[in-house]
């Protein structure tokens, strides 16, 4: 029978060889940190290679910066809020330290969750944009995939499964070959869109502000063939209405948040963005909006309009550019001065 353990040792060693191979992944994904979600990093300006998770990363910017910046201002949103800029915004807002918390397809949920984690730290919030769409305002649960689920300080939840659902996109679709490849070679192939960044992106580490400098030098240089290289698709002859999204639930998720902006006595203002396909957003959400923060409070620039008319104002069909920020902003405040001005 001694020959029982000789192949019992036989068999392990040859489970042990063939499981090598994922081991050393997983280990790569330690060492490599290829999200950026495992270690403490100052900044985040030099991940030039995955598309991060906006949320951990607005979170941990946050986080680094709040103690000595002691913001007081702060701008919500998707990524649509790359258009407004927090240096355009000072302005207005008389300087005061101001703070990008936004999220890649970010959610009510999000925003709501955000403003409770800053009003526990922040010694006010003094001023709030906070930029909706009708995609927004419809999910009021945090959506799970790795690059939108939100960070774990936020929602109070055990950190475990956020860092799972990282380990199993490294492990998922080959992204591992690709992200190795990226990262040892400096090659960047077509087969890695979707995955890995091939832009230039700039994260400023105080105010977290996302630019695209490459994007906007490409357009400045040569906007004609930029616009015909992205291949934008035309837009609907009669453009569309979206379906109402403000149910019960919602509508909880927004009267916390009125209740959070009232509290801190905040000078607030949503921003229905001019999306690139003149989607209107449903009348009953901008009345159910209005009705909430006020009809001077709720700017809706959906639809067809003097922004979403002209292609330029879009770096594809789904961002707009800071150039059409800048004029929201000041046909905002410009509204805000001249109430102000009137007797009362």
């Amino acid at each position: 029978m001694r020959h029982i353990p000789s192949r019992a040792g036989q068999l392990l060693s040859k489970l042990l060889l063939l499981s090598l191979p994922g081991l050393a992944l997983v280990i790569s994904y330690f060492v490599f940190d290829p999200f950026w979600v495992l270690y403490h990093y100052p900044t985040f300006s030099g991940n030039l290679i995955t598309i991060p998770n906006r949320d951990y990363v607005s979170t941990q910017m946050y986080v680094n910066t709040y103690q000595t910046r002691r913001y007081q201002s702060f701008i919500f949103g998707n990524s649509r809020t790359m258009a407004f800029q927090i240096g355009d915004w000072y302005q207005y807002i008389g300087g005061n330290p101001a703070f990008h918390f936004d999220a890649s397809s970010e959610t009510l949920y999000g925003v709501w969750k955000k403003l409770e984690f800053i009003e526990a730290r922040s010694p006010g919030i003094k001023h709030a944009l906070i930029v909706c769409d009708p995609s927004l305002l419809k999910e009021t649960r945090d959506i799970k995939t790795h690059l939108t689920r939100k960070d774990p300080r936020l929602t109070q939840e055990f950190p475990l499964g956020f860092h799972v659902s990282f380990l199993k996109a490294y492990l998922s679709n080959q992204f591992y070959l690709k992200y190795l490849k990226r990262r040892l070679t400096g090659t960047y192939t077509p087969d890695m869109a979707g995955m890995l960044e091939s832009r230039r992106i700039f994260y400023d580490p105080l105010t977290n502000d996302l630019r695209l400098p490459d994007v906007e030098q490409e357009i400045r240089t040569d906007s004609t063939g930029y616009y015909v290289r992205k291949h934008l698709h035309p837009r609907p002859t009669l453009p569309a209405v979206a379906p109402a999204v403000i149910g019960p639930v919602q509508l909880k998720q927004l009267t916390a948040i009125r209740n959070i902006l009232h509290r801190q006595r905040t000078n607030y203002h949503f921003i229905i963005s001019p999306l690139y396909y003149q989607e209107q957003m449903n009348p009953a959400d901008v009345r159910t909006l209005t009705h909430l923060f006020g009809a001077e409070r709720v700017h809706n620039y959906s639809g067809v309009n003097r922004f979403t008319e002209v292609v330029g104002n879009y770096y594809e069909e789904y961002h707009y550019r800071p150039v059409v920020g800048r004029q929201i902003l000041k046909a905002i405040y410009l509204s805000d001065s001249l109430n102000s001005s009137r007797p009362k």
